[in-house]
């Protein structure tokens, strides 16, 4: 059996859309019988086509809810790893997503799992929890965040058991915290709607509106220092990409406006962005000190550096990574803006952000 049309429409269609993906993040996936197709790790949903997708056995996927497993995560972790790729009927060599035992339990056919940043302006608040009962009742299935991988697979589990013993039904919306959305259908039209529904749901309850993201031009005094900075770039083999905006005024002003996205929101900020990220107030010199102090301490050169009053750079060993590691911090400050409506952010702790930085399945993402 082919993959369905409307599968990779859906994927393209969300892929396209920078509100609710950007850069690799997102997987959506079909199932018939007993195949189940997922899009690869690391792959874009925007452009892709039957390559991008993995075809596996839903019965060997299905052992995996019922296998004992290791308490040590990294064991854990790769045997699972190992028992997914055991399930791959077809798939060009690329390996599944890592959410794809998650993706077996649900019964619909199609399911679309995305980062809507209105919607996780909700899910990585303070008061994400109870504002989502607030809004959405017993509609939609609310997941505590957990490690990505098989602890989210067990959680999820257990959730949708409970909601299921509630309302003789699974739920076709999951909002899973400090992640991002999951929507669920046997009708692929409706995903469409479900999905414009909750974002438009949820947007109408901001109490304030999002800066805008037009580029602005570089102050004329700040040339210099961006050339001096970007030229000590290069001499470590990097390059730099310089952005200013009004959304980015808004948390460079100082220390205390930058403290809102010192540290990840959701696991695509570490992929793309690593973290931890640089904020600094000093010219050329000053900045190239500070750079080299956080390499020192972190033995990576930063992903993001937020230069006081002048604006944002981001890094990489290639402008796509650069452009990339921009456009997910660019999200992560949209998130953290429009979380205050749900009294604030909520970061990720040390645990989980060490968990996903030392996690292989991420780094092979990250390395695709």
């Amino acid at each position: 059996m082919e993959i369905p049309a409307e599968l990779i429409s859906l994927s393209r269609y969300f892929g396209n859309r920078s509100d609710y993906v950007i850069a690799g993040g997102g997987n959506t996936s079909y199932k018939k019988d007993d195949r189940m197709w997922i899009k690869a790790s690391g792959v874009p949903l925007s452009g892709i086509d039957k390559s991008g997708f993995v075809c596996l056995s839903r019965k060997k996927l299905g052992k995996i809810a019922v296998s004992d497993y290791s308490n040590k995560p990294e064991e854990r972790e790769a045997v699972v790893q190992k028992d997914i790729s055991s399930a791959i009927i077809s798939g060009t060599g690329r390996r599944p997503s890592v959410e794809t035992a998650l993706h077996n339990l649900f019964e619909y056919s199609y399911i679309v799992h995305t980062h809507p940043y209105s919607v996780n302006a909700l899910l990585c608040s303070k008061q994400g929890k109870k504002s989502t009962e607030q809004l959405f009742g017993d509609a939609v299935l609310f997941i505590d965040y957990t490690d990505p991988g098989y602890t989210l697979f067990k959680k999820t589990e257990s959730g949708l058991s409970r909601f299921v013993r509630i309302n003789g039904k699974q739920p076709e919306v999951v909002f899973l915290q400090n992640h991002g959305l999951i929507v669920c259908s046997e009708n692929a039209e409706k995903i469409y709607s479900l999905s414009e529904e909750i974002t438009g749901k949820i947007k109408s309850n901001f109490d304030r509106e999002l800066p805008s993201s037009d580029v602005l031009p570089a102050e004329t005094e700040c040339h210099e220092v961006l050339a001096e900075i970007n030229e000590y770039f290069r001499s470590c083999d990097y390059v730099s990409n310089f952005k200013n905006s009004e959304l980015i005024k808004s948390f460079t002003a100082d220390e205390y406006a930058f403290s809102r996205v010192e540290r990840p929101l959701i696991p695509d900020n570490i992929v793309y962005c690593r973290s931890n990220y640089l904020f600094t107030g000093g010219g050329a010199d000053s900045t190239i000190n500070d750079i080299k102090s956080f390499e020192s301490e972190y033995g990576y050169l930063p992903a993001i550096i937020a230069m006081q009053n002048i604006g944002l750079l981001s890094t990489g060993k290639d402008r796509a990574s650069a452009a990339r590691s921009m456009e997910v911090f660019q999200d992560m400050m949209k998130v953290s803006f429009l979380s205050d409506s749900f009294g604030g952010p909520k970061f990720l702790t040390n645990d989980q952000v060490n968990f996903i930085d030392s996690w292989e399945a991420e780094n092979y993402r990250r390395k695709i």
